[in-house]
């Protein structure tokens, strides 16, 4: 079918005569004719780059851990906290990122937050959680965390400093069965825990691994260096 539109006969015929214009008249004119078609184009290749950078490209997350029930008188921030250990293991950022945050809490104030802590760690997104003991033993009530005897190079090396939960004194015996686990590693004395200064100086400070956490080398790696 023969086009009837005229404006766009007419463009599409003057185009044909810059074909014959010295070749800078004739780029500025191929410029000024597609330079919609070119702004699009730089638009979808922008958000083409952005996405293959945060998602394809993006640094593989060897670690994600919390703080859980912080106080709010921290010394530092999160980022300044957590940088001092991939200086530590010589790890490279750009390859390799390490999540931290000391913004969860487990209370029935911040339902939000609450909400959150159950979800992540229940689909074994948070490999660690370092918490004082009257959380602990709600994390342990709430089934959020890994029973230390399950990874014997753990329970061997912090064997003398592993924190017990006793099931059979809670207020339900649903649970009885579990008897006393170990869910955490004392870590009251670490120092780098106290420059943070997140908890209490007179509360004990478990380690903890999160439900369904697949601990790795790096994992084992952070848990000595907090515990310097």
């Amino acid at each position: 079918m023969k086009d009837k539109n005229p404006v766009k006969k007419e463009r599409l015929e003057n185009l044909k005569k810059a074909s014959a214009l010295p070749f800078g008249k004739r780029m500025r004119y191929y410029f000024d004719f597609f330079k919609f078609h070119l702004l699009g184009a730089a638009v979808i290749a922008l958000l083409v780059f952005l996405v293959l950078k945060e998602i394809v490209f993006a640094p593989e997350v060897i670690l994600n851990g919390y703080v859980i029930n912080r106080t709010e008188f921290a010394s530092c921030t999160d980022e300044e906290f957590i940088s001092s250990f991939p200086e530590y293991e010589k790890i490279n950022p750009k390859k390799q990122k390490i999540y931290f945050g000391s913004d969860l809490f487990l209370n029935d104030n911040d339902i939000d937050s609450t909400t959150k802590l159950v979800v992540n760690a229940s689909s074994g997104d948070i490999d660690y959680m370092i918490c004082n003991r009257e959380t602990f033993d709600r994390l342990c009530r709430m089934g959020l965390l890994s029973n230390l005897e399950d990874y014997p190079e753990i329970k061997a090396k912090y064997e003398d400093e592993l924190i017990y939960y006793d099931h059979t004194k809670n207020d339900t015996s649903e649970d009885d069965s579990l008897g006393n686990k170990p869910y955490g590693i004392n870590v009251s004395d670490s120092a780098v825990l106290k420059n943070f200064n997140v908890f209490h100086e007179d509360e004990d400070i478990c380690l903890c691994l999160g439900i369904n956490s697949n601990p790795t080398d790096i994992l084992y790696k952070f848990i000595e260096w907090i515990k310097q």
